[in-house]
């Protein structure tokens, strides 16, 4: 379950594993009703709480207390650049809360992601449209599959990982924006809708990720990006 809307891409991508049978609800009342429809359950039952981006005063605590009998434990869907020195005020403001959520106690895993991409992704879209990009796109970026990011949670959820630590999600290619445009440049699909995700604020702070401990504690081989363009491309 998550505590009312959370942003992007934390939204979607909750929205897809209710798309592949998870039960996501969004508020406490929700969680309760769907725990007493549940007539067959022999145990209490075990729910994930989904946490992003949200107010800088969040009692999160008191949050846990009106689920009632539960077995908890909670899933932060954070991003790349998160720290508490970031420039950026979102990136600080997620800091803040991983540690707020940490502190409660619970058992906790906090994946960070890099800018999801896909051939649906709100940044592939953008990208496509060849945008301006700042300071003629050197910036170095490791853009993570979107299906990956999926893949991740499913694992986390169906007990492939261990519910503790944070981890960068992040894709082995390392390459600057404008190479990453102009790639989507090519590929097919809209060319408009698009919009930077993450902000190019945040982008601007990203240091190369590492994406090894994240592949091997959750047994993934990244994508490549060529596999998944050519995929789209057939």
């Amino acid at each position: 379950m998550k505590p009312g809307p959370l942003g992007e891409p934390a939204e979607r991508l909750l929205t897809a594993l209710a798309s592949r049978g998870h039960v996501v609800v969004a508020s406490p009342d929700a969680l309760r009703a769907a725990s007493a429809a549940d007539a067959s359950a022999a145990s209490t039952p075990l729910v994930t709480l989904a946490i992003s981006d949200g107010p800088l005063v969040f009692d999160f605590l008191g949050f846990v207390r009106s689920l009632g009998a539960c077995r908890l434990r909670v899933l932060m869907l954070s991003r790349l650049g998160s720290h508490p020195d970031a420039r950026t005020p979102s990136l600080r403001r997620l800091w803040r809360l991983e540690e707020h959520v940490r502190a409660g106690g619970l058992p906790t895993l906090t994946l960070r992601f890099a800018p999801l991409v896909g051939p649906l992704t709100p940044l592939w879209r953008k990208l496509r449209s060849r945008p301006g990009l700042p300071n003629g796109g050197r910036k170095l970026v490791n853009p993570v599959a979107e299906l990956d990011a999926i893949d991740t949670i499913l694992r986390a959820l169906d007990g492939r990982a261990s519910w503790q630590g944070w981890y960068e999600v992040a894709g082995d290619d390392v390459l600057s924006l404008a190479e990453l445009c102009a790639i989507a440049a090519r590929s097919p699909g809209e060319r408009s809708g698009g919009e930077w995700e993450p902000a190019l604020d945040e982008i601007a702070e990203h240091r190369p990720a590492e994406s090894g401990p994240w592949a091997r504690h959750f047994g993934i081989v990244p994508t490549a990006l060529a596999a998944w363009i050519s995929q789209g491309a057939a």
